[in-house]
């Protein structure tokens, strides 16, 4: 029996297609339990005003800035990776490949150094 993936593997393949592929795998499963975690928090509105402000209000600091701006990351991340992939499979960008995965880097850093002082406002703060 042929095992599914090992490091092994990893070791053997390792490029940046693959490293693509493990994060748009692991950006996947990370957002997919986001939203689990998001409906819970939201699903307090059922207990009232003040269970719900509690609920929202648990995530206003610095660690709850820094979840949000890496769920930004990942968002972004696995858009504009999707968006290559299926350039790559569905529009036969084959050729074009590297050069999409450049594309999908760049675009990423470039939402990550705008966003950093949104998602995270004590960067901002007088001291």
């Amino acid at each position: 029996m042929k095992k599914i993936w090992s490091l092994t593997e990893l070791k053997l393949n390792f490029n940046w297609g693959m490293i693509a592929f493990a994060l748009h795998r692991i950006t996947g499963v990370a957002l997919s339990l986001y939203l689990f975690l998001h409906i819970w928090t939201l699903s307090a509105v059922q207990e009232g005003e003040a269970a719900f402000n509690h609920s929202i209000d648990k995530w206003d600091n610095a660690v709850g800035h820094l979840f949000e701006y890496l769920l930004l990351l990942a968002v972004a991340w696995h858009l504009f990776n999707g968006i290559r992939v299926t350039f790559v499979d569905f529009l036969r960008f084959t050729r074009q490949q590297k050069r999409l995965l450049a594309w999908a880097i760049v675009l990423t850093a470039i939402v990550a150094i705008v966003s950093v002082v949104i998602f995270i406002p004590e960067l901002t703060r007088p001291a």
